[in-house]
């Protein structure tokens, strides 16, 4: 099928005018169109995927804010342009030579280390890092498109087993359209000491855009290996990612799992990350947020194993009136399994930062230990902070708990340093920085450390924390 026959992407004025009155009809009416033309078509498990993905779709719509975990999001901004997906001729037609600063900058955060960069969705060999592609016999990193494409059926064991089609109709589109991301197979025992970096660069369009990046990440029994999930995008990008991320820990995995969304201020943000976890394994996850004018993650971790472990932290840092939120749900399927959350908001001018920590503790998941913060800073004399902790517990012989506190820069701190004759914005600026360090600072290796620590430290300082909020 053509996929770029007649006007844009085969819509009409009519159908454009009637798909931005109704985004939902708008979106079915795409797949309609599209799926012809989507990767592994004719397999016929990822067809009932696509069919079973689109029929969520058409029955529960977008979630609003009468969804109770979706309370204090309000999604419609983003759903009020037109959005139609970036075909790969398309995306393919931006030269390389206007995205080579960016992905430059974005890949140095991991210096020398595979890399894979996909543009408005779609893989762009000429920008990935030569060799990237194979990072030793014992790490597969690939594209999502290419093994659809030459051999769906490797994926069939893995792809949308663990992502919900029903769980919103965000999530429902994303394996609807489920076209291109990153795939990495980590081999039974293979010890990987490089970040396996995976940038996804949004570009700036004469028409808004949905990008629907789909990533697998398998860890195999025993191995131990890091993921970096990079979300970036040109000024002026005016687009919606929707992106999905399903992780597998089989028994005794230890896998680091970075992610940073550092969008343009004009983009809108939603994702969700699905990790399910085996016996003894072992999942780190960082979670950063400083992009888009509206992003929302949610994060699902699964310990299904006993001795399985989880620790996730995040730090968002907002400005604006741009809205941040993340939703984590870390289910205890197993008994003697362990997590620790810990994340923190920076919240500048009329920002808001919402926070939703669900801990699950199953019956029979007994010998749990469950730990969790979230701490805020509100900078801006308009910021706003929802922390919303929720214990669900089903076991007797456990250890739960949370803290949340919101609160404005610390004035004795404050006072001591600029008694010390430290000028009043680098004082704040400081402060600032201490609070965001413990997030940081548990970050390896040491080099990919040293590089968010650089870029947390630039995003403090277009915050402009000493400029407003408290006086001197």
């Amino acid at each position: 099928m053509d996929r770029g026959a007649g006007s844009a992407c085969g819509v009409t004025e009519k159908d454009e005018t009637m798909a931005t009155a109704d985004p939902k009809a708008a979106f079915t009416g795409d797949f309609e169109r599209l799926r012809e033309g989507l990767p592994g078509r004719g397999a016929a498990w990822l067809d009932a995927l696509r069919r079973d993905a689109i029929s969520a779709f058409a029955l529960a719509g977008f979630p609003g804010v009468r969804d109770e975990d979706w309370k204090y999001t309000n999604i419609l901004p983003a759903l009020k342009d037109r959005l139609e997906p970036v075909l790969d001729s398309e995306a393919a037609a931006v030269d390389d030579s206007r995205l080579r600063p960016l992905v430059s900058q974005a890949s140095g955060i991991t210096a020398d280390a595979p890399l894979v960069v996909f543009v408005d969705g779609h893989f762009r060999a000429s920008l990935s890092r030569p060799g990237g592609s194979v990072a030793g016999a014992s790490v597969r990193l690939s594209s999502l498109r290419e093994r659809l494409a030459t051999d769906p059926q490797q994926l069939e064991p893995w792809l949308g087993r663990y992502l919900p089609v029903a769980a919103h109709g965000f999530a429902a589109l994303n394996t609807a359209f489920l076209d291109d991301g990153a795939v990495i197979e980590i081999a039974e025992g293979a010890i990987n000491e490089q970040p396996l970096h995976v940038v996804y660069l949004a570009t700036r369009r004469e028409r808004p855009f949905v990008a629907y990046p789909r990533n697998v990440v398998i860890a195999g029994p025993r191995s131990s290996a890091l993921v970096v999930e990079h979300y970036i995008g040109e000024d002026g990008a005016r687009c919606l990612t929707n992106a999905a991320s399903e992780v597998v820990l089989r028994s005794g995995a230890v896998l680091g799992h970075v992610r940073i969304q550092d969008e343009a201020k004009s983009s809108f943000h939603v994702a969700r990350v699905e990790v399910e976890q085996g016996p003894g394994s072992n999942f780190v996850s960082h979670a950063f947020g400083f992009g888009a004018a509206l992003s929302r993650t949610e994060l699902t971790v699964r310990l299904a194993g006993e001795q399985a472990e989880c620790r996730m932290s995040g730090l968002y840092a907002m400005d604006g009136s741009r809205h941040v939120d993340h939703h984590v749900t870390i289910d205890h399927c197993a008994p003697h399994t362990r997590s620790d959350q810990l994340f923190k908001g920076i919240l500048d001018d009329k920002s808001r930062g919402v926070f939703t920590g669900r801990v699950l503790v199953r019956a029979g998941s007994q010998k749990i230990r469950a730990m969790q913060k979230n701490p805020s800073i509100l900078l801006g004399e308009g910021a706003v902070a929802e922390t919303r902790p929720q214990l669900e517990i089903y076991a007797d012989d456990v250890v739960c708990n949370h803290g949340a506190t919101v609160g404005r820069l610390d004035e004795s701190a404050l006072f001591y340093l600029l008694s010390r004759g430290i000028d009043p914005r680098e004082a704040r600026r400081l402060l600032v920085a201490g609070f965001a360090a413990e997030v940081v600072e548990s970050v390896v290796p040491e080099t990919l450390r040293h590089a968010l620590t650089a870029m947390v430290g630039e995003r403090i300082r277009a915050l402009g924390t000493a400029a407003k909020g408290q006086a001197a």
